[in-house]
């Protein structure tokens, strides 16, 4: 019988099925839905309570503003480094004139 201090861990296998979203698709068919229920067409199964597209509606509204607040939040964060370059790049040359100056007077003498 042998014993092992350590085992070795077997690779782990990511299962992925990728599922495709055609926008246009779902638009066309939620507008189709929406005809045929105001003229009456739609049986009973084909009838929806309503919460399934607003789920839809509000995760994309989400998803939305979520990027839109990361855009200006980079934005501000670009604007607050331009700024802080902009006066370390003042106060460095104040400090070089400063120091030239100082040093005019030290070796003049």
């Amino acid at each position: 019988m042998k014993f092992t201090f350590s085992k070795l861990a077997r690779h782990r296998v990511f299962q992925h099925d990728p599922i495709y979203y055609d926008e246009q698709k779902e638009k066309r068919e939620e507008r189709e839905r929406r005809i045929k229920e105001e003229l009456g067409l739609l049986t009973d199964d084909e009838k929806e309570t309503g919460y399934a597209g607003r789920i839809k509606g509000g995760m994309r509204r989400r998803l939305k503003s979520h990027y839109e607040v990361a855009r200006s939040e980079k934005r501000r964060s670009n604007l607050r480094l331009v700024i802080i370059l902009i006066i370390l790049m003042v106060l460095g040359i104040y400090l070089i004139q400063e120091g030239m100056a100082w040093m005019e007077t030290f070796f003049t003498k």
